[in-house]
């Protein structure tokens, strides 16, 4: 799944930041619940950077931090590089992050978690990198995303290339698990608006959403792309709509490791 995936956003890297209006919403929203979390900043890691927009950011936001951005896709962070030369860009997998114990104050990713396989253990590494009072902030998306393809009969929306998206609460277990402390998970839906049903889709190839691990051989006809394209047509706004359900997480490590005690 991990080739899949770097490879169909490898391939829209250069189109990307033109289609990437939820990206850049969510990345804002971010940022702002970062900026009233109170802990030190100095040391960051984005996990999941993709073309720098958020990083770019967060460098505006915060001057002298030592920010590292990784990402799968190396041709994303080529894109990256031509932002800013200066960027320390990393390759690598969101769940095998390359770096030593506890050097990060924050650590951020957002809207890539959903694309790794997800379970307690990446938590558990990224709990590890970060030093002691540290942050892990996060967005991902939620299983109410694309709802409206929903609203196709089921023969059709089996066909559909859509990744699946876990609940939020399983989100707050793997921090929970992971010995965070006090996590913090909430979801806010963000719907798009098209003035046409092309537009839509276009915004889904070009950012390199549109990807699952089976049915890749399956066609659409032509009567069945009719179906589609009138299920995600809303008359009340005269307008194709595609929702994003965005879950947020955050949470701290304990700002001491409790010292292991032996018995005498």
């Amino acid at each position: 799944m991990n080739k899949k995936i770097n490879n169909s956003f490898s391939k829209r890297a250069s189109s990307y930041d033109s289609q990437s209006f939820v990206q850049d919403d969510v990345n804002n929203r971010l940022l702002n619940r970062l900026n009233f979390i109170k802990h030190h900043k100095k040391d960051i890691l984005e996990i999941g950077s993709g073309t720098g927009c958020l990083s770019q950011n967060l460098i505006k936001s915060y001057p002298g931090i030592n920010l590292i951005s990784m990402d799968l896709s190396y041709e994303m962070s080529l894109i990256h590089k031509d932002k800013n030369l200066h960027a320390k860009c990393v390759t690598g997998k969101a769940e095998y992050p390359p770096f030593k114990n506890e050097v990060f104050d924050t650590i951020l990713s957002s809207l890539t978690l959903h694309w790794c396989e997800i379970d307690d253990s990446i938590f558990k590494k990224y709990h590890r990198l970060l030093k002691p009072g540290g942050l892990f902030l996060f967005s991902v998306a939620g299983p109410d995303t694309f709802k409206e393809f929903r609203e196709c009969p089921k023969e059709i929306y089996n066909k559909l290339r859509f990744n699946s998206f876990i609940d939020m609460h399983h989100y707050g277990d793997y921090l929970l698990n992971s010995n965070f402390k006090d996590p913090v998970v909430d979801n806010e839906q963000i719907t798009l608006e098209f003035s046409t049903f092309d537009k839509l889709l276009k915004s889904l190839r070009l950012t390199g959403t549109n990807i699952i691990s089976s049915n890749q051989n399956q066609t659409i006809s032509k009567s069945e792309y009719k179906t589609i394209k009138s299920s995600l047509y809303n008359k009340k706004t005269n307008a194709y709509e595609l929702t994003y359900e965005v879950i947020f997480g955050y949470a701290l490590k304990h700002p001491k490791t409790p010292e292991k005690t032996s018995k005498l």
